[in-house]
């Protein structure tokens, strides 16, 4: 059996049931309008309608047929003979007018009923056949889908099951994490990266701008790459030097803390996008970048490191702090997390 892909193959098999069922909707709404709409619009014009315009006509005929015997009720006796058999006459007349009207509206109301039995009823059940269809197809996209469904809950379960023992080692390393972070290091094609603060030169000062610094032991590259917090992380173009020494730099000397400077070696065919590098090296024999350090644990690593350095040496701190040039095997050690 190929192995089962979760959760890619489970929404694509959703995403054809929907499509499917959506799809079969549509043509049942589409095919409402020619076998309901259409015949019970056609039914109430013609045969309600034409039911309406009789109930009319017998209407008036009835006020007509009512006005006409109240008149020949309130004859005068007085009257000639020859007036009053003309006067039965017309009531007469209007009398057999109005039983015929009668007639045509009872006549147009049991038609009305008996079409109603075959005209209105044969459109619902079209449309309920229609509607039947459309349950019976979702009924076969169940049977359908009952193997996959069966094969999916038992991969969510298992999937949960795993979560929690996933959950409980990660918790249990977290915790280790945190008691001991210095022994626990961070995976990475670099001997070191992380965020820096560059000192670079203006026309009228100088500037801290924030970088991305990666560095690698063997090639001795140190890539930077500058960083705007403000716009989301999108930085410039990198640029790459090769380091030459590494020097802590004494804390009374400049504003800032935890700050070291990095020599380069002077390159002269470097890029036309490295001139600013370029014309640095050239005007100082020993380019200096003045660079704060981000992190504090790191910070505090080299600081500690440089003790060290200095204890192994027996050399007093106070007068050797700023002629002091860091190995590369130190600088070049992971950043402990």
């Amino acid at each position: 059996m190929a192995p089962f892909c979760f959760p890619a193959r489970s929404l694509q098999e959703f995403a054809t049931v929907l499509r499917n069922l959506e799809d079969e909707r549509i043509r049942m709404i589409e095919n409402a309008s020619e076998v309901l709409i259409t015949p019970l619009e056609k039914f109430r014009k013609e045969q309600i309608g034409a039911a309406k315009e009789a109930k009319k006509k017998y209407d008036k005929e009835t006020e007509k047929y009512c006005g006409i015997l109240e008149k020949h009720l309130n004859l005068s006796s007085k009257k000639k003979e020859s007036q009053l058999q003309e006067a039965d006459s017309q009531v007469d007349l209007v009398r057999q007018h109005f039983y015929e009207v009668s007639l045509e509206y009872v006549f147009k109301v049991q038609e009305v009923q008996e079409r109603k039995m075959f005209e209105f009823v044969e459109p619902l059940l079209a449309f309920l056949q229609g509607l039947f269809t459309f349950y019976h197809h979702g009924y076969e996209l169940a049977k359908d889908f009952g193997d996959f469904k069966t094969q999916l809950t038992i991969s969510i379960q298992n999937t949960r099951n795993r979560f929690e023992g996933t959950r409980s080692e990660v918790e249990s390393l977290m915790k280790k994490m945190k008691e001991n972070p210095l022994e626990h290091k961070t995976i990475s094609p670099y001997t070191m990266e992380g965020y820096l603060y560059v000192q670079e030169k203006r026309h009228f000062g100088t500037s801290w701008v924030k970088h991305y610094c990666t560095y690698q032991r063997d090639s001795k590259q140190i890539t930077m790459v500058p960083f705007d917090q403000k716009s989301g992380g999108k930085g410039g173009e990198d640029e790459s030097v090769t380091l030459k020494s590494c020097t802590r730099r004494k804390t009374d000397s400049i504003e800032k803390r935890f700050c070291f400077d990095v020599e380069a070696v002077d390159r002269g065919n470097l890029d036309p996008e490295m001139d600013i590098y370029t014309r640095r090296y050239r005007v100082n024999m020993k380019a200096e970048v003045e660079v704060m350090h981000l992190q504090a644990n790191e910070c505090q690593r080299l600081a500690a490191e440089h003790q060290k350095l200095e204890e192994r040496h027996g050399a007093d701190s106070s007068s050797q702090t700023s002629g002091v040039t860091l190995d590369l095997e130190l600088v070049s050690r992971p950043v402990k997390q």
